[in-house]
């Protein structure tokens, strides 16, 4: 989907995209997971894999849901964990590109950092990566080697 229009690609459609990520880092950062699935259209993918696993494969994620009913699930799944351990996150996101618009759908990309903390531990690097979307959210790790751990959404 090329950019057809640069009046397409406005300021206020910047600030619009910068907003919207925003509003995405605060859902995630102030726990309220139940609402993260209303960032998504009904028939939506969100997948993570790595860096290495995106060039081995469409069938190489780390996680890879397809539809916003899937997603409400996974965070039924996270408060039923055995493996929940309460913690803080803090998302940097960064770097927002819009690489092509059109009337109906945009192609953004930017980069990802997520801070964790636990009680009485220090503030760790939990990932870091970029985030593609369009139609989708793919996330791509940096590492090739992932978290211990992918509970919670990025």
């Amino acid at each position: 989907m090329p950019v057809t229009e640069k009046s397409l690609l406005t300021a206020e459609l910047r600030l619009d995209v910068q907003e919207f990520y925003a509003r995405y880092a605060e859902c995630l950062d102030g726990g309220r997971l139940q609402q993260w699935p209303e960032f998504f259209v009904d028939s939506c993918t969100y997948r993570v894999t790595t860096r290495r696993n995106l060039r081995l494969g469409p069938d190489e994620h780390l996680v890879s849901l397809s539809t916003r009913s899937t997603l409400r699930d996974r965070i039924v799944a996270i408060g039923q964990s055995e493996d929940y351990e309460p913690h803080t996150q803090r998302h940097t996101i960064s770097n927002f590109r819009v690489q092509a618009a059109s009337d109906e759908e945009l192609r953004v990309q930017a980069n990802f950092q997520i801070l964790r903390t636990f009680p009485e531990k220090r503030t760790e690097l939990f990932v870091s990566g970029c985030c593609l979307h369009f139609r989708e959210k793919l996330c791509v790790l940096d590492s090739d080697v992932p978290p211990e751990s992918m509970l919670y959404p990025i």
